[in-house]
């Protein structure tokens, strides 16, 4: 990102991330992460409304955007270099954190009413929101329409910003969204202790304190209860589940609580692990029953100014999810995977309220991704990425994001995924490396699979990536690859090797999570920054038999987090 500002944290704040294993040595030849980066380029796809067959059912499209809603609560590095050099022999550009590395929202809150009273209301304890405060016009499709203040959305200065603690979840209009209802939940939650006896309050006496205290343990326990086994394979997560803090010392493999490991985040999760999310973005979301848009413009769209969800601006007014049972289901983790017989959507629109899902977690990405918009990927890192490739990109002023990653992890120096595998295999985690024939990429084919019926169904084939990488894989890339090997066991394409994207449908081809390497390192560092944490559920006396109040003797999860907003 560039420095449109970073809500209110200071560089005071800013200190190196720590790392897991040591640095690599060498690094990855950039013309070969550029190579595999095009690998990585999903083709040019319409918005669709019923099943599609890049759908991942274990993983349903809301948590796309939590998950970046909570990597936005963790960290942010605005002064590291995509060069390699520069963050070895420069200080400055030395990969740093300017977020605390706590799940504390400090995103919602930025330094507190003391100190950002702009962001309060007279109260000292309610959010701001609802735009600049005034009248505004609001564009939609029919044109433009006069606007009474703009409650749908988050507070604003006059010139369309907004003013919140990381300015990042204005990135599009879902975490918008998102960042709008936790301020509305906090509201919620001091208007109900308003009427309540102070004595009663998590911390007696201060509204704002147990008001923030409140949500922030609501929100880590959604993290981990509700997020973590949606993304994340179940024997991945078995041996860290349902303990205390003090049992699951003994637990961690790669993020124990020695040596400073755990005073920042580490490179690994920062630059590679936790940036599996981009993989399940979709091309694009229905919003409500008039709006399906495209989450960035496309590859083949020159116009800028075309509708997407691209935000940092006043969000429009026919951008509002009127349902969030459209993004977030009211069911457990993995209770919707058991469909079967489901036929691809054609671009029909249909605005019935759909449980929409990311998209599956493999090492391909949607188009709008391969074109990243100037204020999304920023005029630095777009051009360090030029000098790295030698001006090779293929759109000059649009990176693609798979691109943005390796050379992020280039310039990381992180180690492979292979190195990750092998030290959870000696542990008695995972069977070990993969093998070179699951490291592929799904392309595009003209060729049609054995006894296919469907001459409409788009085919595709395995394809390997530079044998150079297949025994020392990027990390990132590796990770990616180990969430969509399940697929490969099933999905085979016979003898030819193609196969239909009818058999991405159903069953397995359709489910995928992040397996020993990637489940492993976002699992050990969420609980491991939970477990240091004095002031988290897990840690603090009242926490751990503390339950939110939309989920007293029930599951806790964000669905029951938004539907509290409306119904209490």
């Amino acid at each position: 990102m560039d420095g449109n500002g970073h809500g209110f944290i200071t560089q005071q704040r800013q200190i190196p991330f720590t790392n897991l294993f040591p640095l690599r040595d060498g690094i990855y030849p950039a013309s070969k992460l550029l190579a595999l980066s095009k690998l990585m380029q999903g083709a040019v796809d319409t918005v669709k409304d019923g099943p599609d067959p890049e759908e991942n059912l274990w993983l349903p499209a809301g948590y796309t955007y939590f998950g970046q809603f909570v990597d936005h609560d963790l960290t942010f590095d605005s002064t590291s270099s995509l060069d390699p050099a520069l963050t070895l022999e420069d200080k400055s550009r030395v990969p740093t954190n300017l977020r605390t590395p706590r799940l504390d929202l400090d995103c919602i809150y930025g330094d507190g009413p003391a100190a950002q009273p702009f962001m309060y209301a007279a109260d000292g304890a309610t959010l701001l929101y609802g735009g600049t405060g005034q009248p505004q016009l609001q564009a939609n499709p029919n044109g433009l329409v006069a606007s009474v203040t703009a409650t749908w959305d988050l507070l604003r200065a006059p010139n369309g910003r907004a003013i919140i603690g990381d300015k990042r979840n204005d990135e599009n209009s879902i975490v918008c969204q998102i960042q709008l209802a936790m301020i509305k939940y906090h509201n919620k939650i001091v208007e109900l202790l308003s009427g309540e006896n102070s004595d009663s309050w998590l911390v007696p006496g201060d509204i704002f304190e147990s008001a923030r205290t409140e949500v922030r343990w609501t929100y880590q326990r959604i993290v981990v209860e509700d997020f973590l086994p949606r993304i994340i394979r179940g024997e991945v997560l078995n041996d860290l589940q349902g303990l205390s803090f003090e049992q699951r010392k003994e637990c961690y493999v790669l993020y124990p609580d020695k040596d400073g490991i755990r005073n920042n985040l580490p490179r690994e999760f920062v630059a590679a692990a936790y940036r599996y999310g981009h993989s399940g973005v979709r091309t694009g979301y229905r919003l409500n029953p008039q709006t399906r848009l495209s989450i960035f413009p496309a590859s083949n769209q020159t116009d800028q100014s075309v509708d997407s969800m691209l935000g940092f601006d006043p969000l429009p007014q026919h951008h509002i999810i009127d349902d969030w049972g459209r993004f977030f289901p009211d069911s457990d983790p993995g209770a919707d995977i058991g469909d079967a017989g489901r036929i691809a959507a054609d671009d029909t629109p249909d605005p019935s309220v759909r449980l929409q899902f990311a998209y599956k977690l493999d090492p391909t990405l949607v188009d709008p991704l391969t074109v990243l918009p100037p204020g999304v990927a920023g005029s630095t890192a777009t051009s360090e990425a030029k000098e790295q490739v030698d001006n090779k990109l293929p759109n000059p002023d649009r990176p693609s994001l798979a691109l943005l990653n390796l050379l992020r992890g280039n310039a990381y120096r992180l180690v492979s995924g292979q190195t990750v595998a092998e030290k959870l295999q000696a542990a008695g985690k995972g069977s070990g490396p993969l093998p070179a024939d699951r490291l592929v990429v799904r392309l595009e084919t003209d060729e049609r699979p054995e006894n296919d019926a469907d001459p409409k169904s788009q085919a595709f084939k395995w394809t390997p990536i530079d044998p150079d990488l297949q025994t020392d894989t990027p990390l990132w890339f590796y990770i990616l690859a180990e969430a969509q090997a399940p697929i490969l066991d099933t999905v085979t394409g016979g003898a030819s090797g193609v196969f239909s994207e009818n058999d991405l449908l159903n069953g397995a081809g359709a489910l995928t999570q992040l397996g020993w390497v990637g489940g492993r390192i976002v699992a050990e560092v969420i609980y491991g920054i939970l477990d240091s944490d004095a002031d988290s559920y897990v840690r603090d006396s009242k926490g751990s038999a503390w339950r939110p109040r939309f989920a007293i003797g029930g599951p806790v999860r964000m669905r029951g987090l938004l539907d509290f907003i409306v119904k209490a």
